[in-house]
């Protein structure tokens, strides 16, 4: 499975994928994915979403001083420009979206769908 990222909701989409892979330094990515959906009213629509995104660092026991240097840094920005970058010259617009071996499986789906495509990919 690849994770791309979507920024489709600008400076606040970008600093939540950079904290979701400040996470990923400390094997802690999905944890930081969840704390961000499930707290995305605390963080989108705010001009400064850095207190919230620190606030789930803490909660999800990260070392703060070494997420804190990895959030300044903007080491992942251009890795995560291009994942959007990506999804935008692929015609992805919104998400979840899950290509499986050139089937293209849009939104919340039943398990038979994914089932359905991964066998076909399979030749079953």
């Amino acid at each position: 499975m690849i994770y791309r990222h979507l920024i489709q909701l600008g400076q606040s989409s970008l600093r939540a994928a950079e904290a979701s892979e400040c996470a990923a330094e400390q094997d802690k990515f999905w944890e930081m994915h969840e704390a961000i959906y499930v707290g995305q009213a605390a963080i989108y629509g705010q001009t400064k979403i850095e207190g919230a995104l620190t606030v789930f660092a803490q909660e999800i026991g990260l070392d703060l001083g070494a997420y804190n240097a990895c959030m300044v840094s903007g080491r992942h920005r251009a890795r995560i420009q291009a994942d959007f970058e990506a999804a935008q010259a692929a015609g992805i617009r919104s998400r979840p979206v899950f290509d499986i071996n050139g089937t293209r499986l849009i939104g919340a789906r039943p398990f038979e769908d994914f089932q359905g495509a991964i066998d076909a990919a399979l030749g079953r």
